[in-house]
């Protein structure tokens, strides 16, 4: 039978603690790349640039633009 520890050091366990990490890493990038998005479409809504513009700079849709519009109007 396998301890902990044995099953630490299997090539296997390895990969899987590795492939966990690297799914991790991209999830928080893409998490971080989305927040800088909707900061930057929240700047632009208030400086009067339309949806259709924001959506096209920022690779938001323009019904996540609307929401943060709405829930910014609420946050005022």
């Amino acid at each position: 039978m396998f301890s902990l520890s044995d099953l630490r050091e299997t090539k296997v366990y390895q990969e899987a603690l590795e492939e966990g990490r690297e799914e991790g890493e991209e999830k928080g990038r893409k998490e971080g790349k989305e927040e800088k998005s909707r900061q930057i479409a929240l700047k632009m809504l208030s400086a009067g640039f339309s949806i259709p513009e924001i959506a096209r700079f920022t690779d938001l849709s323009p019904d996540a633009i609307e929401q943060l519009q709405r829930q910014n109007a609420h946050d005022v």
